[in-house]
């Protein structure tokens, strides 16, 4: 019986969300309200955690490489003063740690493209609030706009997470 390779160094770190994380954890830690080298302390402590998981022997651990991940990326956005650009680099953050995690070494090849449609649509939402945020005049009428295309995209995703079938399908395992 021959084993498989071992999954590249590309599919064990999750490389393009990792740099992407990176880019908003880097900015959101030079952003927040804790001192330039704290934060990107916090930053660089949570990308390494996520990483550090992903390469563990137990599948147990690598399950939870997500952890880290959302720890430090909520911990840099609570401290991170509200501004248009904090608001876009934290959800580029939470869009490239799921890109990250898609590429999970325990599931045959091709893991980030058969995640497009579940990564498409928190990547909508995202989007929605901040086109809302930009194009939308303030006021209350604009925000239940946005508000009624956010709640349609988190129905959806809640209809795609019920429905693992619609979205995950793997190829069986060739011998």
């Amino acid at each position: 019986m021959t084993h498989p390779p071992p999954p590249s160094i590309n599919r064990r770190l999750g490389l393009p969300g990792l740099a992407l994380a990176a880019l908003s954890f880097g900015w959101l830690g030079s952003a927040s309200g804790l001192p330039l080298e704290s934060g990107l302390l916090v930053a660089v402590a949570a990308l390494a955690g996520g990483t550090a998981c992903r390469f563990m022997r137990r599948s147990a651990t690598r399950e939870i490489s997500w952890v880290p991940f959302v720890a430090g990326l909520g911990l840099l956005s609570l401290l991170t003063p509200l501004t248009f650009l904090a608001e876009l680099m934290a959800g580029l953050g939470g869009i490239a740690i799921l890109l990250s995690l898609a590429d999970d070494p325990d599931r045959p090849p091709g893991g980030l493209a058969r995640s497009v449609p579940t990564i498409a649509l928190p990547a909508a939402a995202v989007g929605i609030a901040w086109s809302g945020g930009i194009l939308l005049p303030p006021g209350a009428a604009p925000i239940g706009v946005a508000a009624a295309s956010l709640a349609l995209a988190l129905t959806a995703v809640a209809f795609l997470t019920g429905r693992p079938d619609l979205f995950d399908r793997e190829e069986a395992p060739t011998s």
